[in-house]
């Protein structure tokens, strides 16, 4: 074992808030079987360009499957259901804007169909990534429209533009399918059977995003919690994604053969109450160490994945560990404090799987590198996928996001990805 140093920083990394340096194995060790995932982000055409014709979109698409095998990676999470839409030939969806510009327009060929077939003659395993509520990434004052104007502009089968009742917004003046909805629970597990019926995908896939990072404006929210017999907002906001969850998981049973359910959730679910002095949702007793102001998807976006693992309605879990090893915060008066580190994350996560008998995969931000600060050191990520050998039940890796794979203007992305290469020299069976 092999302590990690400090990147331009005098010593040793250590856990947080101690002075136990962080150890890991000095040589990265191979497996014949792990997950190597890459997410293929098609919302905003982020690593997905507007098809121009058929032959070069799907020449495109053959390019990104070369690219994973390039780097011994075995698994995409392609992104099919961005908005409320469909890059697949679907009875529920209409074709996503992001493959044609416009929502509605058939592009010729079933897109996500032809790529899971080509993925899969290439030995490569596909997800289908849902994000279940999202109607808009775009916020309606910058378009200069109200909801209505807004709804009539999507195609006419679109779920939300028939049942506007449905929708709500955000304080950002975004769209989403009302969470507390049945009806859009019923819709959202429907839309995931079908893709689960039709392709032969590994699993069905959802990220973090279920009650938006921002609030929601819900005129009648107060209405539907106040008879719902829940005490606390938050127990009911669980509750409505909970519902969800689990109908999701017991549909995908339903098939005549086993298609997985994963989530990928914001990579701290709540933090140790040791950190907090005062009452506070976010606060467990079992959470995870770091600052007590993070973020955690129990409190921030009412996902309790700690209950969906317990009660085995999701296969796997891939925590979103953005984090590096030695992350700190410098306040305007110059104090330093730490917030959250990577390898706290992967120790909680990693008991937390074991505990509830799920199968764990790590999420690790590939996009942060830059070229100043931690993320400038190219053996960032190499050092995290060292640490995580000390957990023989992190069972892989799944990087965000596909364009990070190829893109060449930041040159400490560029040396970690050749590093990468020497890391990873052979092709591994997928888990």
């Amino acid at each position: 074992m092999k302590p990690i140093r400090r990147f331009n920083k005098e010593g040793n990394v250590t856990y947080f808030r101690s002075d136990r340096e962080i150890l890991a194995p000095a040589e990265y060790v191979e497996k014949e079987k792990e997950t190597r995932g890459v997410w293929f982000s098609t919302v905003a055409n982020i690593d997905l360009p507007l098809l121009e014709t058929i032959e070069s979109y799907q020449q495109f698409l053959l390019s990104v499957i070369d690219k994973v095998k390039e780097y011994n990676l075995n698994t995409i999470v392609f992104q099919v259901r961005p908005c409320n839409d469909a890059l697949y030939q679907s009875d529920l969806n209409p074709w996503s804007e992001f493959i044609t510009g416009k929502q509605g327009a058939y592009p010729g060929f079933d897109v996500f169909g032809w790529f899971v077939e080509k993925a899969t003659e290439a030995g490569v395993e596909v997800h289908a990534w849902l994000n279940p509520y999202r109607v808009t990434n775009r916020k309606l004052a910058d378009l200069e429209m109200s909801k209505k104007e807004f709804l009539n502009t999507l195609a006419e089968n679109n779920f939300a533009r028939l049942r506007p009742d449905l929708v709500i917004e955000t304080v950002q003046s975004k769209l989403i399918l009302d969470p507390s909805s049945e009806e859009v629970r019923e819709f959202v597990s429907e839309s995931a059977l079908e893709i689960a019926r039709k392709y032969n995908v590994k699993a069905i896939h959802m990220d973090d995003y279920f009650y938006p990072y921002e609030a929601i404006v819900d005129e009648r929210e107060n209405e539907k919690f106040a008879a719902s017999g829940f005490e606390s907002l938050g127990d009911y906001r669980r509750d409505n994604i909970n519902r969800l969850i689990e109908k999701i998981a017991d549909k995908l049973k339903t098939l005549p053969r086993k298609v997985e359910f994963g989530i990928s959730p914001f990579g701290i679910y709540r933090t140790n109450s040791k950190w907090f002095d005062v009452v506070n949702e976010s606060a467990w007793d079992k959470g995870s160490d770091n600052h007590h102001t993070c973020f955690t998807c129990y409190a921030g976006l009412y996902a309790d994945i700690y209950h969906w693992m317990k009660k085995g309605w999701i296969d796997y879990v891939v925590p979103q560990n953005y984090f590096e090893f030695d992350n700190w915060r410098t306040t305007e008066d110059g104090t330093t404090y730490e917030v959250v580190k990577y390898a706290d994350l992967a120790k909680w996560w990693a008991g937390i799987a074991a505990e509830t008998g799920t199968k764990l995969y790590m999420g690790q931000g590939l996009y942060r590198y830059r070229d100043e600060g931690n993320w400038s050191n190219p053996d960032e990520i190499i050092n995290q996928l060292r640490y995580n050998q000390n957990y023989p039940n992190i069972k892989g890796t799944i990087f965000f996001t596909y364009k990070h794979l190829h893109i060449e203007d930041i040159s400490s992305l560029v040396e970690a990805r050749k590093r990468l290469k020497r890391l990873w020299t052979k092709p591994a069976q997928p888990i």
